[in-house]
């Protein structure tokens, strides 16, 4: 089977927030998550607090300036944070036309993937492929826990097409 697919700057977008939501999902139920955790800590905190405590405080003994003059490095950190995360996102796009954004073509033999692109070409062995995951209509062929060969849902003509390159992957998978 031979496939030509286009991949744009959102195609690329959607596959890099997907592979960060699979890399930070736990794989088994005995770890777990993150919004869990928060809420033991949170809890933790509470009792520790509750039981150190020599008197109650009401809002009136409450220090409202330090409380804000507290608050602000923190909120000031928060910000940069989330300013520098959407900088290093934006950044590491990857440049169109180049080896991931662009038009390619990807052939499925019997001894692997071939993926062909203007600037080259590359072959996957069958035992490199780890898994094929659909994402909002775009698949995505892993060849190891970050990188994947990307087929957006635009690629394909019918569900049947999709169902049948999913079947021949997970043929070899």
């Amino acid at each position: 089977m031979i496939k030509t697919v286009t991949i744009t700057k959102q195609d690329y977008l959607g596959y890099s927030d997907f592979v960060v939501k699979r890399l930070c999902t736990p794989k088994n139920q005995k770890s777990s998550g993150f919004l869990r955790n928060m809420i033991i800590w949170f809890l933790l905190t509470v009792i520790f607090l509750a039981v150190f405590q020599i008197k109650s405080v009401s809002f009136s003994d409450f220090h409202w300036q330090s409380a804000l003059i507290t608050a602000i490095p923190f909120s000031i950190f928060l910000v940069v944070f989330l300013y520098n995360i959407n900088k290093i996102k934006k950044l590491s796009i990857p440049n169109e036309n180049g080896v991931m954004i662009g038009e390619k073509t990807i052939e499925f033999q019997s001894g692997g993937i071939n993926e062909i692109h203007h600037l080259g070409s590359c072959f996957y062995k069958w035992d490199a492929v780890e898994a094929i995951e659909e994402n909002k209509g775009d698949l995505y062929i892993f060849v190891d826990k970050l990188m994947a060969l990307i087929i957006p849902a635009n690629s394909f003509e019918s569900e049947a097409e999709k169902d049948e390159l999913k079947a021949l992957v997970q043929k070899y998978v």
